[in-house]
């Protein structure tokens, strides 16, 4: 008797269907909280502008930020507390309510304070807001961590941030127009209804996150630390410090001049609330298409790859800052170097998400790490906004021309911020990224192969759509992208439920030229239990591999005839003298009417002579006419017609007549050009072609038969009287044989015109070799 097996509980303590469940409040909250952050999140342009309408002097805004980093150090001890909680998910929802509270309590300020006493409240309000927020930020992240599956975790945050900045676009600039709907005097009413609108998101994030379950196992209940051993473990861990110190010093680095662009687009460029939020919305759009590109690579190869191809144009980026001044039209480069931020930025902070959860430990000790992460990082970015500061002040006088451009404060911190920036790029080198299964190099190499536009589409597309056709086109156009990056992701697709995916994957690995597709399209090839194993071999023919040999050949046996027909196919794309002869081989070998017009197609497409007598001696064997035209169409592509016939067979009839009589009367032009064929000959070939001329004109088929076999005749007779070497006409005597041989087949009325069409064409190429003939002996 069999014992009843349980699945195994999931390590995140959630059913599949709460985790769906998470994954949607957070995606919620994350787009509410997006909205917040636009109406009093520090460094945007409402909250900088807020500032300045206060008085708060320009050089002073930094420091905000860099109390907020300072306030993170809270974060170390908020594990410890976590222990006195029983409900971790109540305290993460009452602190979040708390901050929003606190955040929001700003506007209060001109009401009930003097204008001198508006800096040391906004300091402590800000204070006041940052503190729960901080509190509550390691239980939040262990319970995103522990909810989120690792195999997603990229391309959660990718949909995360796309969420968030959607909506912080389209808020963001809302809000940017109704701001300046107000002047200078009413600007406070404007800055209370945005304060309002923006708590009221921030409290209905809240809302929507309470609804998410949270982790039933108990990983996020800690334990008393043993004399601060847990709190100095993550420390001790050196691969998990070097990471810390790597985004401690980023942070750093873009904190020196990161609070400042809003001032400068403010003060020094003198653009509007819906000017900045117009270029706001350019970086966000930019940053959409990155974190869905991004995320791609991210899952599958890792995050240090990515950050190492991105983190350099990333930190010269302040640089496009410096050359803008105030004017209509002088600030060109403004819009530019948003849209590059949204493309670098979106590649940085898709990428340091999952490193950092894939460098945490599992269990309990998780939120000690995630404190200590949170607290090292944000004190190091403490100090780039004080710097920043401190550097705005000294600067504060300065001012040259670079060209045409006048340079100020700001500016000189750009420059500054983008040297620092520079830091952190080795200290990433010595991180080790488990999870990386290629190196840069190797990707930014592949990444400047094929179309990275075309790929990053369609593997976004490929990822998130659920339909069997858009998935199946878009397999399809990844092979047709040519990036070594779809490889993988088209071998997976091999196994995918669809078979419509599957075939479009096959043919599409067709075009990658990979050694892995080649070995992965083998296997599908010699699973008899495969339905894709024709798409298989045809991609296998076009890969070129030799590797792939055996298994086509071993396949031109296959009780499946789709499955030989394209066997065949592939050998044949894979081409060079020994796969000619093992295809005339297997093509003599013996009768098979299912791949004979197959065989004689790709044989004559390889210039094969051998196939145009068993094709017009096996013409009668078909029934089908398209088959027959078929077999026609190769013969003349053997003789080196290429598609001649196809091209005058598709011609309707008032094109095809003229097309046939211009044709023989060349083919008459080169003969009589001949001294290989001497007068008396040249005279008689004159007088056949009138009369195959006349006969098609007036569509007596068999006049046109006899005037075709007496031209060929003649030319026959007068090479060999002439003593030619056989090697010499061997070309010519090919053509002879096939015209001869048509005009000896019985039944072939069904083929109607093509007849004429089919001795025309070997007319024609008759005369060309007559002439090259001609041509080589001279």
């Amino acid at each position: 008797m069999k014992k009843n097996v349980s699945s195994p509980a999931p390590k995140n303590g959630l059913s599949r269907g709460q985790t769906a469940t998470a994954l949607r409040c957070f995606l919620g909250a994350s787009g509410l909280w997006g909205a917040w952050s636009q109406c009093v999140g520090m460094g945007t342009a409402v909250f900088t502008g807020f500032a300045l309408w206060l008085g708060i002097d320009e050089t002073r805004i930094p420091l905000f930020t860099t109390m907020g980093y300072l306030l993170a150090v809270l974060q170390m001890l908020s594990p410890i507390l976590g222990r006195y909680i029983r409900n971790i998910k109540r305290l993460v929802l009452a602190g979040g309510v708390v901050e929003i509270l606190f955040r929001s309590s700003l506007i209060l300020i001109p009401y009930l304070l003097s204008s001198k006493y508006h800096l040391p409240a906004l300091v402590i309000l800000v204070a006041l807001g940052l503190m729960p927020g901080y509190a509550i930020s390691p239980f939040f992240n262990t319970w995103l961590a522990n909810s989120i599956p690792k195999n997603i975790r990229a391309r959660f945050t990718s949909q995360q941030t796309i969420v968030s900045t959607i909506i912080s676009m389209a808020v963001g600039f809302t809000v940017g127009q109704f701001l300046d709907l107000f002047n200078a005097s009413e600007k406070q009413i404007g800055f209370n209804y945005v304060f309002i609108l923006g708590s009221v998101f921030g409290w209905v994030g809240y809302l929507t996150l309470a609804r998410a379950p949270f982790p039933s196992s108990s990983e996020l209940e800690e334990e008393s630390p043993e004399n601060f051993r847990v709190l100095l473990e993550p420390l001790l861990d050196r691969n998990f410090l070097r990471a810390v110190l790597f985004v401690g010093f980023w942070t750093f680095a873009t904190g020196i001049s990161g609070s400042l662009y809003s001032v400068f687009m403010i003060n020094k460029l003198r653009l509007s609330y819906t000017e900045i939020s117009i270029y706001n919305a350019l970086f966000m759009i930019t940053s959409i298409v990155g974190y869905r590109a991004w995320a791609v690579l991210v899952d599958r190869f890792g995050s240090k790859p990515v950050l190492q191809i991105v983190l350099m144009p990333a930190a010269l980026l302040p640089l496009l800052w410096i050359f803008n001044q105030p004017g209509s039209g002088e600030h060109y480069l403004v819009p530019i170097v948003l849209m590059l931020s949204g493309v670098l930025y979106s590649g940085i902070g898709v990428a340091i998400t999952p490193l950092q959860y894939g460098l945490l430990p599992e269990g309990k000790r998780r939120p000690y790490y995630l404190a200590t992460w949170s607290t090292v990082v944000n004190l190091l970015g403490a100090m780039g906004p004080l710097l920043g500061s401190i550097l705005a002040a000294y600067f504060r006088n300065v001012e040259f021309q670079v060209g045409i451009f006048p340079i100020g404060n700001l500016q000189i911190l750009f420059a500054i911020g983008a040297g620092v920036s520079m830091i952190p790029i080795p200290i990433l080198g010595f991180v080790i990224d488990r999870s990386s299964s290629i190196t840069s190099k190797k990707l930014l190499s592949n990444l400047l192969q094929g179309n990275l536009l075309s790929y990053a589409y369609n593997s976004a597309v490929y990822n998130f759509a659920s339909g069997e056709d858009v998935r199946a086109r878009a397999a399809l156009a990844l092979g047709r992208s040519r990036s070594p990056l779809a490889i993988d992701q088209l071998v997976q697709a091999l196994a995918d439920a669809s078979q419509d995916v599957r075939r479009a994957a096959a043919r599409a690995l067709g075009s990658t030229n990979s050694e892995l597709a080649t070995r992965r399209l083998c296997q599908e090839l010699i699973d008899g239990e495969s339905d894709i194993r024709p798409e298989a071999a045809e991609a296998l023919g076009h890969l070129g591999h030799s590797s792939s040999i055996d298994a086509l050949l071993e396949s031109l046996d296959d009780l499946d005839p789709r499955v030989r027909i394209s066997a065949i196919r592939g050998l044949a794309a894979i081409g060079g003298p020994e796969a000619c002869e093992i295809l005339f081989w297997y093509f003599g070998d013996r009768f098979d009417p299912l791949t004979f017009p197959t065989l004689v197609d790709v044989l004559s497409t390889m210039g094969d002579y051998r196939v145009v007598k068993p094709a017009l001696g096996r013409l009668n064997n078909f029934q089908s006419q398209a088959v027959k035209l078929q077999l026609l169409n190769s013969v003349c592509r053997s003789l080196g017609a290429r598609a001649e016939f196809y091209r005058v067979l598709s011609l309707d009839d008032e094109r095809r007549t003229p097309t046939v009589v211009r044709m023989l009367r060349r083919t008459l032009g080169r003969l009589r050009e001949s001294t290989q064929l001497g007068e008396a000959t040249r005279i008689e070939l004159e007088t056949a072609f009138n009369e195959l001329i006349r006969a098609y004109d007036v569509q007596q088929l068999d006049s046109f038969r006899d005037a075709a076999s007496r031209v060929t005749q003649l030319v026959r007779d007068r090479l060999v009287a002439t003593g030619q070497r056989p090697f010499e006409v061997l070309s010519i005597f090919v053509v002879v044989l096939a015209i001869n041989d048509f005009l000896a087949l019985e039944g072939c009325g069904d083929l109607g015109s093509a007849q004429e069409i089919f001795l025309a064409v070997c007319l024609h190429q008759l005369s060309i070799m007559v002439g090259k003939l001609e041509f080589s002996q001279a």
